[in-house]
Order: C-alpha cells, then structure tokens, then sequence
C-alpha cells in the first residue's frame, strides 16, 4: 500500500502543478524538493518489490514512506480547505512545512546508509530462498481429489497419445484448486511408470533457481555426488540433457510462478519425437499462455473449480472433520447444516497455503486486490464500478499509450489470471462485466488489510475505534438503518476525517433494500472523502453537506430532483451517477467547470438547462471543454447540439433517450446524430427512441462505432442495409421493436465484422439469415421473439459461431435451435452452445 500512496501523492502533485489556481506552489521551494523525494521514493519502491525476501531494513522504509506520504496527502486536502478561506494568502502560506521536508529527508539518509550501504547490502536485497526452504513452509494438507476419473482418464491419454513431439501440459488455477494433487495421482500411475522410462518431479515454487531445478532432476537418475555439485549450472544443465537424450520421459515442474522458470529449463529438455512431455502446474494463466493448455485439461480444472466455488481447500478441510466423526446419518447431516462454521476451523491453514498468490503480486496490484474487501462476500461486482473505484481511490497510474480505464481493466485481468478474482459474466463485446472474490479470499483481504494497516473496512453496525485513524484508508460499508445513524453518530464523536470511501449495499447487498436516511444527518465528517457511494440508499432530501466534500472524486446517489449550480466546487470529481427512473434532471452550466469529470450517468435521463448553449459556447472562445469525459449517459435528443458535442471530443460512450417535450421530427433527430460524426472516439451508441424513426442514410452514425443499441425507432427490415455499411461494427442490439416487419431477408448485407446480434421483441416471422450475411458472428440471442417461426440450419455454417440463446421465444424456434445443436454434435462440433430459457407468469 506504500505503492498506491506514493501514486496518489504524484497524481496530486502533477495536478496541483498544471493548475493554474495553484501558480505559486512553484515558488516553494519545499514543493519543488517534495516533487523530486516522492519520484525517488516511487523508483525505491518499484525496485524494492522484486525483492520478494526484503531486509528488514527495505521494510522499515517501506513503512516509513506509506505513513509520511500519507501524512502529506492529509496536509495537501488541509492546504487546499485552507485555500478557500476568505483571509487565504498564497505568498504567506507554505504547502508542505518544514517539518515535513526534514521527516522526508530523513528517510532517504537512513535509506542509503542502511540499504546502499555496500555491495554486501546491495546484495542481501536480491537474496532468494532455495526451492526446498520455501516447499517446506508450505501448510500440509491431506492430498484429496473429487470424483474425476473420467477426466484423470483424458488427461492420462493426452500424456500418451500423440503428437509424438515433445509437448506440455498445463494445468492452471487459484491457490487450493488441486492443481498438484492432480498432477501427482497422474505421474505416480502405474501405467506411466511403464510408458515413460524416466520420471522426474521437482517444486518450482515463488523463488526458483535454475542449478536446485536442475539438480532436483539428476536426483531422480541417482547421479548427484560430490563432484555434481561443483559443477557450474551450465554442465548441469548439459548432463540434464545428456541423460534425458533419446529416452521417452516425463518430467513434472510443480508451481511454477512465471515464464523465468520455464526458459531457464526448456533448453535441457531434448525433443526426439519419442512422446515425451512435461506436466507443469501454475497460479498463472500468462505463464504459457491459453493455447498450450488442451481444451480436455481446461474442462477437468473447470469442473474442480465448480464444485467448491472454485476452492476444493474447503472440502479437504471439511472431509478432515468427517473422517473423525461418527458415521450415524443425524450426525452428517448436523455437519451438512454446519459446514461453513466447519471451514472456518481450518481457514487459517488455507490463508497460508493462499497468501504466497498476495505477496507475489505486483506493488500496483496490492490495493486494487484488498479494496475488493469493500464488497460484501458473495457479492457480485459491476466491473465498471470496481474500475471507477479504483480510479478514485487513485490506485491507477496512466501511461502515455494508455489511460486509466484502460490501466485499470489490464489490472484486472492480472488479477483474473492469478486466479484471484471469478469471472461471473461477460459484455457482448467478450468484456468482463461482473466479478466475484472468493469467501477465503474475502477473508484474506480482511486479514491482510489488518496486517498492513493500509485497509481499514468497517460494517456501520460495528463500532469504529478512534485507532482505525492510523490507517492508510478507511471503507465504511453499511447495511442497516440503525447502523447508520451510529455511523454518524461514532464518526462525529471521534472525527474521523481519514474516512475516505463510503459505500453503501442495502440489507441484501441489493437495489433497493436499503432505509432512507436521515435528512438531518451531516457530511461534515467525510471532508476528506473520495469515494461517496450511496447508489441504493434513496434520500428525500438531498443534504447540502455532499456539494462541500471538495475531495470527492466519485459521487453515485440513488435519487435526487435537482443538481444544483453548487457542483461546480467538486473540481475533482470524476464520476457522477444518479440511479433514478423517477424524474428527468437538468444538468447546470457549472458542470462544465469539473474539468476532472471522466463518466456522467443517469439512469432515467438529463438534458442540458437553456442557458447551457450560450455557456458553452464561451467556454469554447477560451478552447476549454470536459476532455477526460468518456461517458455520458443519458441525454435528451434535443441536447445533441453542435457546442455540446465539441465540449466533449474524447467521449467514448453515449446514451440518448428520445423525449416528448423535445417534440423533435425524425429528420431533426437524424440531424443530430449527424453532429456526432466527427467524434473520432465514440465506440458505443444507444438511442432509445418513442416514436418511429426513418433511417434514410449512414451518415447519421460515426463510422468508428463498435457498438450500436437501437430501442423502439420501430425501422423496416429493408434499412437494414444501411446499418451493415458501419465498417467497425462488432455488437448491434436491437430492442423492442427496433425493426418493424414479419419477414427479414437479408439480400446484398454483409455485416463484416459483427460478433454478437441480439434481438429484443420483435414482431419477426420469417429470418432467412445464412453465413453470408454474418462471416464472423459468434453469439446469437433472440428474447421476447414470440412469432419468430425458425432459425434456418444455414446459420449453422457461420464458421465462428459459438453461442445461441433464446429467451421466452416461439415452441417451434426453440425446436430449431436444438435441431442446430444435434446436428453439429453429430458432425462432431462440440463447441456451439445452445440454451433456451422460458420464464412463465
């Protein structure tokens, strides 16, 4: 968490710098130093993890530089409440005190005199444990695997059968899967002590070295003497090879953490075209890459992730405690009611066998991992908040190729691919959506948060210690109504301003389910807040306390009627959501003074107030507009202006609703799609319309979309032509009644690049489609499609499709997609995958 706040405090520095309300920061001279010791403390630290065995030394300091960064982050909000005080003078007020500088300069003196001190200390920095040293501390648990002969069969045929040319098997998963006890009922089949003539298993383990790897190796030949051990790592890779040459083997590499490991190893493995394979076991997906590990070994691990949520260490400890007990069936089936509080007996053992994933992590992915302890367990997470999140949290470094959305969902997938985060659903566009951490994970977070005391999470219903202010962060997360009022009540007794996110989940964890608040509850203790989500939590009276939490960089609120002209003072803003379908909002001109703002999103819709055109043309006289802004969602048709869209020229999503009161004809509102069409970055388009529409030309949509939602234009199939022009186009949904007509023949349209087409109640009969028109579809789903009559075997040709779904559509439809889904079973394709759905009232 040093990482993460040495981060922060960079983003705040660079942004205090280029702001022109702070011109005369560059005339202390304490600031210009700070600038330089934070960018010398962030180098340490990038440095400092790849020492995985730190000193002591590196620890203490790493300590030091989490506590007096955050320290300075404190004393940067103060300076800037204290700048907007009335009696405020810029040349008489220091940013950062002297004290501070000197604590700062400390820091670095111990740091080179303890750590740089010699070659001796530079090297105790790099040291690693051996091979043996780091299995042997490695928790025991009584190796266990389910019922998967089957898939023992498959992976024992893939060991044997061809290619004869020397091939690896991987087997990838989290931390408990069973990835080893697997491997090793494979290799101690005796089959493959009769196929293979040389067997060989060595654990790689977090801190590898190539010549223990190596000797691990010649230890199965019985060649290890004296003189084997004065060899040079070079002549014992060579023997490796020697003895391995012209002989059918099978060696075994256990936990292997990353691609260093393998190269270090490949070259002594001698390919002969004799069958001989390699079996490796990995927390990491990248180590090998997906297209190494056979579809067959994916299916097995799949399945031993499914049967315990993805973590079989829970039924090894919970067939521990049965082993032991009597077999009376009132006894097991207690246990059976029983097996959480049975699991969590051993949790402790599991968290040491999980904790070797959390301190292989990056320094950048720490905070992102532990801020996950902010959801409730079980919790399924919207991957567009989380990323929001961890963004405001400011956990987030850009780079120039790269900005923060982008940093951040390359952060996830990390995180995926470590096995440390489930994947519960994707976009259209193949996108993770939704999230989930496991409840042993969940309990690792917790305890490593502790531990660090970076992350300090408190349930509103628990009491909050005046120690949780040593913390780094503080998350609050409540459930119910009385905790609440306790909440505030603790926070205003012990004025806790280091609070820096509140989020809010309900009773369940869902929409909806949460009380109202108070109206007469105060804000003025989250001063320093970053994070303000109360997206369930519906207030009937919108606290004017929330307009002067200047840190806020993300506000989400269940409802409010007006946005008052008082935004303007959250300039750090970067998200703002309101998640209401009860009334439109008008948004003030003074949005367009938060500069900073990155996604707007209402649910129901907004529309700019009248005098926003003349605002915004001033703006642009000075060529100011919301650059950062990438979404948008939703606006009225008739807040398609010209100034408007040059306000916004970065912006990658937008959502548009049609209105009544806009009284706009179909030309007027194609005229204002037009206006989008020099936005060179618009990816995703949705337009929810009331009355029909014509669509007479493509011009009226950006040749850059990637994803286009239409929604009641009620257009004839025959415009379906204009549509397939879009060049980029790769997601298309079409929504309750998008397309009017009872036959869709599609004849010259050819949509090139489309990869998922949905259609959404529609008064469709007859679909001629064939592979022609959709070279490159992948997914198919059809809901609400009640005359539709068939989907025409042609579709089946489509050589990329992978995926058909029908909800809620006619009998004979749901008969034709079985009859595509047999007949490609027959032909031996197993990978379609058709599901029907039918939801009764």
């Amino acid at each position: 968490m040093a990482h993460a706040a040495i981060v922060s405090l960079q983003q705040k520095l660079h942004e205090m710098l280029v702001d022109e309300n702070f011109w005369f920061v560059m005339l202390d001279k304490n600031f210009r130093f700070l600038r330089e010791v934070v960018s010398f403390w962030h180098a340490f630290l990038e440095d400092s993890l790849s020492k995985r065995n730190a000193p002591e030394a590196v620890e203490h300091l790493e300590s030091w530089v989490k506590y007096l960064g955050t320290q300075l982050l404190d004393r940067i909000n103060l300076y800037e409440l204290e700048k907007r005080s009335p009696d405020f003078n810029p040349l008489n007020s220091k940013v950062f005190p002297d004290y501070i500088v000197t604590a700062a300069s400390d820091i670095i003196k111990e740091y080179l005199m303890k750590v740089m001190n010699g070659p001796n200390d530079i090297d105790a920095l790099t040291t690693w444990n051996t091979v043996e040293s780091d299995s042997e501390c490695t928790p025991h648990l009584q190796d266990t695997v389910l019922d998967l002969d089957n898939d023992l069969l498959t992976i024992k045929s893939r060991l044997i059968g061809p290619p004869s040319k020397l091939d690896v098997v991987s087997i990838i998963g989290m931390g408990g899967i069973g990835k080893t006890t697997l491997a090793r009922q494979v290799y101690d089949d005796i089959y493959m002590g009769h196929h293979f003539y040389i067997r060989a298993w060595i654990t790689v383990s977090q801190m590898h070295q190539r010549r223990e790897m190596l000797l691990g190796i010649l230890r199965y030949f019985s060649l290890v003497n004296d003189n084997t051990y004065r060899k040079s790592t070079e002549q014992l890779a060579e023997q490796v090879y020697r003895s391995l040459k012209g002989r059918r083997y099978l060696i075994a590499m256990d936990d292997v953490w990353d691609t260093n490991a393998w190269d270090d190893m490949k070259r002594s493995f001698p390919d002969d075209k004799n069958g001989s394979r390699v079996i490796l076991t990995s927390r990491l997906a990248n180590v090998f890459g997906r297209e190494t590990c056979p579809p067959e070994l994916e299916k097995a691990t799949m399945q031993v992730v499914e049967k315990c949520e993805g973590l079989p260490l829970a039924i090894v400890v919970v067939a521990g405690f049965c082993s032991k007990i009597s077999k009376m069936r009132s006894r097991w089936e207690d246990v059976a009611h029983k097996i959480g509080q049975v699991v969590i007996r051993d949790t402790e053992e599991c968290l040491n066998l999980l904790v070797l994933s959390y301190n292989h992590l990056p320094q950048r992915l720490k905070p992102c991992f532990l801020y996950m302890g902010a959801f409730p367990k079980k919790f399924e997470i919207s991957v567009s908040r989380l990323i929001k999140l961890w963004i405001a949290a400011e956990f987030v470094k850009c780079t120039p190729e790269k900005d923060f959305e982008e940093v951040s969902e390359g952060y996830l997938r990390d995180l995926i691919d470590r096995s440390l985060i489930m994947v519960k659903k994707r976009t259209s566009g193949g996108k993770v959506k939704t999230c989930e951490v496991h409840d042993l994970l969940h309990d690792l977070i917790i305890r490593e948060s502790r531990k660090d005391r970076s992350i300090h999470f408190t349930k509103s219903n628990v009491i909050v210690s005046p120690s949780a202010a040593s913390f780094e962060y503080n998350i609050i997360f409540n459930f119910h109504k009385a905790s609440l009022t306790h909440l505030w009540h603790v926070y205003d007794k012990h004025s806790l301003p280091c609070a820096s996110s509140f989020l809010c989940f309900g009773r369940d964890g869902t929409p909806g389910s949460c009380y109202r608040i108070d109206p007469f509850i105060s804000f003025t203790n989250f001063v320093f807040s970053t994070v303000l989500d109360m997206c369930f939590q519906p207030f009937d009276h919108l606290p004017s306390e929330i307009w002067k939490l200047y840190s806020l960089r993300y506000l989400a609120l269940a409802s409010f009627d007006v946005l008052p002209p008082s935004v303007r003072y959250l300039s750090c803003l970067q998200t703002l959501i309101r998640y209401s379908q009860r009334s439109i909002i008008c948004l003030p001109a003074a949005i367009w003074n938060i500069r900073k703002l990155r996604h707007l999103y209402f649910s129901k819709c907004c529309y700019f107030c009248d005098e926003l055109e003349d605002y915004v043309v001033w703006l642009s006289s000075f060529d100011l507009a919301l650059t950062k802004l990438q979404t948008l969602s939703y606006i009225t048709f008739g807040s398609v202006t010209k100034s408007v869209v040059e306000g916004i020229p970065n912006l990658k999503k937008l959502g548009i609703r049609e209105r009544k009161e806009d009284c706009l004809t179909a030309e007027q509102m194609s005229g204002n799609l037009r206006k989008l069409v020099p936005m060179k970055h618009l990816e995703t388009l949705k337009c929810f319309f009331i009355n029909p529409w014509i669509l007479q030309q493509c011009d009226v949509f950006s040749p850059t979309l990637k994803k286009l939602t239409l929604r009641g234009c009620q257009l004839p199939w025959s415009q379906m032509k204009i549509l397939c022009k879009l060049p980029k186009l790769e997601v298309l949904k079409l929504k309750y009644y998008a397309f009017r007509g009872s036959e869709w023949e599609p004849n010259d349209e050819r949509f090139q690049q489309l990869k998922f087409l949905l259609l959404d109640r529609t008064g469709l009969i007859h679909w001629k489609a064939s592979s022609i028109q959709f070279p490159k579809l992948e997914s198919l789903v059809l809901k609400n499609c009640y005359c539709l009559y068939e989907i025409l075997d042609d579709v089946a040709e489509i050589p990329t499709l992978q995926f058909i779904e029908l909800y809620n559509c006619s009998s004979t439809a749901d008969y034709s997609a079985n009859r595509i889904l047999e007949e490609q079973l027959s032909l031996g394709n197993d990978d379609l995958v058709v599901r029907i759905h039918k939801f009764y009232n």
